[in-house]
């Protein structure tokens, strides 16, 4: 933290210089010193990520959007919110059948502020946090899973993720980005934010409303997490 207060920039050659270019010298040293501060205070911020993504034993589920913020839509009204839930909630008992504790930040059709989730994903110390969302296209034809992380500690994990959810869901793979969402850039677990596929393209947004699809793509999570954290896979009938 540093307050408002101006800067004295002073040593034995700044009487060298005329008072003008002193002047400009003090200025462009003050600048300086508060751009230090204040990347060390983003640095404190945003760092500190517990590296627990191979021996966490609680995963924190985010069902993305919720209550007035539905999220985007199919071009037949169906909304994010409820398929990210719906997924959400076939995700958490297959990571319990496995032996996990599971979180969730909603368990219905209610809006948490994205603080809000990151301040429950902060109660616990051995965790993850993995976001549930889909995308939106506008009007390209795009198809497939992507995952998204903003800490090192959780690039394994994204990348181990969309790779397993591609593959069990038969979905492109569109690999793993970094991104500044908020609920990964303050999150002190390794978290990883999951978009599931395309609602605005016609030919993903029809399987997407199926539940046998959903189920695919939350038994592609659940084998995700469990293979990050090197445990036991279960059976595809234990799923």
């Amino acid at each position: 933290m540093y307050s408002n207060t101006s800067f004295q920039v002073t040593g034995p050659l700044m009487h060298l210089f005329a008072p003008p270019l002193r002047q400009r010298i003090q200025l462009l040293c003050a600048s300086l010193v508060l751009l230090l501060l204040s990347a060390c205070a983003s640095s404190s911020r945003e760092g500190g990520v517990r590296n627990t993504s191979r021996t966490f034993t609680t995963v924190v589920l985010d069902a993305g959007h919720g209550a007035h913020d539905s999220g985007t839509r199919t071009r037949r009204g169906v909304l994010e919110k409820d398929m990210a839930l719906d997924v959400t909630l076939r995700i958490a008992p297959k990571l319990r059948a496995a032996g996990f504790r599971t979180v969730l930040t909603r368990r219905s059709d209610v809006f948490i502020p994205l603080d809000g989730r990151v301040e429950i994903s902060e109660k616990y110390e051995n965790a993850v946090f993995v976001s549930i969302h889909f995308n939106d296209a506008g009007r390209k034809k795009v198809e497939g899973v992507e995952s998204y992380y903003f800490s090192p500690e959780s690039k394994q994990m994204a990348e181990r993720m969309v790779r397993v959810l591609a593959s069990v869901s038969g979905s492109p793979n569109r690999g793993a980005r970094v991104a500044r969402f908020r609920v990964l850039r303050t999150n002190h677990n390794p978290a990883v934010l999951m978009e599931c596929g395309y609602m605005t393209t016609a030919a993903e947004a029809l399987k997407i409303v199926q539940p046998a699809y959903r189920e695919k793509l939350a038994e592609g999570v659940a084998r995700g997490i469990i293979q990050q954290r090197g445990g036991p896979l279960p059976t595809a009938s234990s799923l």
